[in-house]
């Protein structure tokens, strides 16, 4: 089946190898994430993280880089 046939909207595992930026959180680089191809052919990311572990990692970056 091909990404671009109908009903081929499963999500799986990938390992962020390189930069991404889920649907639904910030970006994610050397951790894992869920992927699947959008009907264009390109790759949709999402981390399914709960909203309050998104909130509580937000809060937890330094408002400084580098601090």
């Amino acid at each position: 089946m091909r990404g671009n046939e109908p009903g081929r909207k499963i999500w799986s595992q990938w390992y962020a190898w390189h930069p991404v930026l889920p649907l639904d959180d910030t970006i994610y680089w050397l951790e894992t994430v869920y992927r699947r191809e959008s009907p264009d052919g390109f790759w949709q990311y999402r981390s399914f993280r709960p909203e309050c572990e998104r909130i509580q990692d937000l809060a937890s970056l330094p408002l400084c880089p580098g601090a």
